[in-house]
């Protein structure tokens, strides 16, 4: 057992010490790349000498970036790199689906190290990976989530936007480049995106439906089914968009009121959620001795899987009461 809390404890620092160099040596490395370059592109001689050596442009990346970007080649393979991939745009979070999975354990191996120092169990050790390999992941989820309601709060002005630039006898094309002027991110920047696509020759259904995926919003689905439809049969979308827009707008006022009547309920799942851990650490702080007992006895472990899995259990059920779909 201690041997393995040594050998976990010396590949964090060796991943601490890495981390550290490549960040020092960042500089010099990034140099002495567009040294090389230069010196291989121009050789030295009296012609060369004569010429101007024009700089290229480089991005400069942190000694922590550049070790992840190394680290994360062995995962690009995998097919769950390309889904968290999709969940990254979706949260807007320029980054690999490679480079998160590599965050992803090295945020797991700290907590796994963490939990064996603190309980020298090699079960609490691995909860404690698992634990920490599952928080970037709920991070992201958070992100997406805070991105799509606040895509879905625009929707609706946006809508009656491109309604009323179309009364005024824009195109949809021109439409779009006034939401993405005038409104702000996120949904500014989507628009913008779609715009971006459409001027390199994109189709505008797939345009549409590219941020459809990205946003995956049921709002958003709603609003470019009823273009892409009015595209083909034809019709005033003026209108169509105005319904639409009264729609959403119903939709936001009553889910904001459900919110309301299911206060009650969030703040009870959150204080259940909370208070053993608030519980645990009090009394940790003021009897060690006492609560180690439940962590090295094999009945106390039992336990706290149990009460655990009970606890997410619960979680899960209030949950799913206090969400109603509409």
């Amino acid at each position: 057992m201690a041997f393995l809390i040594a050998l976990l404890t010396f590949i964090t620092l060796l991943l601490l010490t890495a981390l550290w160099y490549n960040y020092v040596n960042t500089d010099k490395e990034a140099v002495s790349s567009r040294i090389k370059r230069y010196v291989k592109k121009y050789p030295m001689n009296e012609q060369v000498l004569q010429e101007p050596i024009l700089p290229q442009p480089t991005t400069p990346f942190s000694g922590w970036q550049l070790l992840i970007r190394n680290m994360s080649k062995h995962f690009e393979s995998l097919q769950w790199s390309h889904v968290i991939e999709r969940k990254l745009i979706q949260a807007a979070i320029p980054m690999r689906g490679a480079e998160f999975m590599v965050i992803c354990l090295a945020v797991a191996l700290i907590g796994s190290v963490i939990s064996m120092v603190i309980s020298s169990n090699i079960v609490l050790g691995l909860m404690g990976g698992m634990i920490g390999f599952g928080i970037p992941l709920i991070v992201l989820l958070r992100k997406i989530k805070q991105r799509k309601k606040a895509f879905n709060d625009q929707l609706g002005d946006t809508i009656i936007l491109i309604a009323n630039a179309l009364r005024t006898g824009y195109s949809f094309m021109q439409a779009i480049e006034m939401v993405s002027r005038e409104m702000a991110k996120p949904i500014g920047e989507e628009f913008a995106r779609v715009l971006k696509e459409m001027n390199l020759g994109v189709l505008t259904e797939e345009a549409l439906n590219n941020m459809a995926k990205r946003v995956d919003s049921e709002d958003l689905d709603l609003v470019i089914t009823a273009v892409l439809i009015q595209r083909q049969v034809g019709g005033n979308l003026a209108v169509v968009l105005d319904s639409i827009a009264t729609t959403i707008r119903e939709r936001i006022k009553i889910k904001g009121q459900i919110r309301t009547l299911t206060a009650q309920g969030r703040i009870s799942g959150l204080i259940i959620g909370l208070l053993p851990f608030a519980i645990g650490g009090i009394i940790y702080i003021l009897n060690p001795t006492y609560i180690k007992i439940l962590f090295t006895n094999p009945i106390g472990q039992g336990l706290l899987v149990a009460g655990l899995v009970s606890q997410f259990i619960g979680m899960m059920m209030i949950r799913k009461i206090i969400n109603i779909d509409i």
